[in-house]
């Protein structure tokens, strides 16, 4: 299967999530887990689609050392070769 064009996921990633003028996706979703021991945790996009790594790095930048399960969240989020990562949190609602 390698060397295969994006499927529909990535078409949907597309039309779920904005871009902003720097190429970065915004992305409004839920934080499913954050770990402060591990470092990072995952963000759920309310969209759909592939979890979103986030980095306790990019919750600092933000001010915050930790986030709570189920909070919702915007993020500035890039793609690497791994997947989609939080690369900045814009705003953060405590469940």
């Amino acid at each position: 299967l390698r060397g295969r064009a994006p499927g529909p996921r990535a078409a949907s990633e597309t039309r779920e999530m904005s871009e902003d003028s720097a190429g970065r996706l915004v992305v409004r979703g839920h934080v499913k887990w954050f770990d402060p021991g591990k470092g990072f945790g995952f963000v759920v996009a309310d969209e759909g689609g592939p979890d979103i790594l986030l980095h306790a790095n990019v919750l600092r930048a933000f001010g915050q050392s930790t986030v709570a399960d189920g909070s919702a969240i915007v993020v500035e989020a890039t793609r690497t070769e791994r997947g989609l990562q939080a690369a900045a949190v814009v705003t953060i609602t405590p469940p």
